[in-house]
């Protein structure tokens, strides 16, 4: 999987996160929790063991540039 659609999936884990906890608002129903604090999770995982470097491994973390903070190479498949 490229870092492209690793970094849409962040994404769309976040964006459903925050639409169960609109959900929760709005029914008050325990279910809502729960699946929010399952979408934080399976997004941290997401995070830990795909948002890394092509070509040393290394986690990207949050400030990505085109370039990787640990080899320098240039990252192709963010933009």
């Amino acid at each position: 999987m490229n870092l492209k659609k690793v970094k849409y999936l962040i994404y769309a884990l976040g964006a459903a996160c925050m639409l169960m906890i609109i959900l929760l608002g709005v029914t008050e129903s325990m279910v809502f929790l729960w699946l929010a604090l399952a979408f934080v999770v399976a997004g941290i995982a997401v995070n830990l063991a795909l948002w890394r470097c092509p070509h040393c491994g290394g986690h990207l973390g949050r400030d990505v540039s085109q370039y990787c903070t640990h080899c320098g190479k240039k990252l192709d498949d963010l933009v």
